[in-house]
């Protein structure tokens, strides 16, 4: 079954407590429907571009965090994907 709409995002979280190190949630939306997730992972909020929701830099350790950004969302079009040959609902 094919949904009308479906997103993902990602996002630095704002804590309780003011600091610049931020964990990484993803969004994923279908069908209007919002459920977020985090990715266990902690970034600095200067280094990470909202435009493009990944960490700005040539470090390596920027270069390691949108590897794992762009890994996740492939693995999560595939799962799509799957659902979808398997004429199942994408919830």
């Amino acid at each position: 079954m094919l949904e009308s709409s479906f997103g993902l995002n990602f996002f630095l979280k704002t804590p309780k407590k003011k600091t610049s190190i931020r964990y990484i949630y993803l969004r994923v939306t279908v069908d209007g429907i919002p459920k977020e997730t985090s990715t266990k992972r902690k970034w600095d909020m200067h280094r990470w571009y909202l435009r493009t929701e990944r960490a700005i830099g040539n470090k390596e350790d920027a270069k390691t965090l949108n590897f794992f950004l762009d890994c996740m969302v492939t693995k999560i079009n595939q799962c799509k994907t799957d659902l979808m040959y398997a004429d199942q609902t994408v919830t």
